[in-house]
């Protein structure tokens, strides 16, 4: 019996992702199917080449985890814990973390900061996933999506209580700024990004992005 004929019967329904996936897949979870903790860390250990959201419709978002884009968060969250541990404050987070938005989304930014005042009061070791929304978040642009369906992303975690989003494309340089009141500016070959009054005193040496 398979991995996933066995999670099949321990809760009830599990899906099978392929190995390569074009743009996104969506699977619709079956009616009355309950979305556990444990089935949640079952499912992203035994996919960890995909990397996967649950929607407001109840289905499960696959979409293909980007090398490029595991490199620049990678870089981007050594950057902020940087700056927190210089006295910023708050914690970094990477992919692995989930966040269970007011509009219904179970989503993971390739990486995320979170306040002081948002820190989780449980002892450690914490869930995987908070209830609470990251003040800033950070997605990379995946070759295997299009730019229009990222930033309609973006927008999803604006409406979901993020304070601040940037969406980096490294194949054109581009990145395009996210803020609460719903505006978008676009930054062409920025050398540096501003954590502006969200992490004050945050700045990202893009040079380390780019190059």
């Amino acid at each position: 019996m398979s991995r996933v004929e066995e999670a099949a019967t321990v809760y009830q329904w599990s899906p099978t992702i392929p190995g390569e996936i074009e743009g996104q897949l969506l699977i619709p979870l079956p009616d009355g199917f309950a979305v556990t903790d444990e089935w949640w860390d079952w499912l992203r250990e035994e996919n960890p080449h995909v990397r996967i959201e649950v929607t407001p419709d109840r289905e499960l978002r696959i979409v293909m985890v980007s090398t490029e884009g595991s490199y620049i968060s990678s870089v981007i969250t050594y950057q902020i814990w940087k700056w927190i541990e210089a006295g910023g404050g708050g914690m970094a987070l990477e992919s692995a973390n989930a966040y269970d938005l007011p509009t219904g989304f179970r989503k993971r930014p390739d990486c995320s900061w979170v306040s002081p005042e948002q820190m989780p009061t449980v002892p450690r070791p914490w869930r995987e996933k908070f209830d609470i929304v990251g003040d800033l978040i950070v997605e990379v642009r995946s070759p295997s999506q299009s730019v229009e369906r990222q930033r309609e992303e973006m927008v999803e975690w604006i409406d979901g209580g993020v304070r601040l989003g940037w969406l980096i494309d490294p194949f054109s340089r581009i990145v395009w700024l996210y803020r609460a009141n719903g505006e978008v500016v676009e930054l062409d070959d920025p050398s540096e990004l501003s954590g502006e009054d969200v992490c004050s005193g945050l700045v990202i040496d893009m040079s380390q992005v780019w190059d």
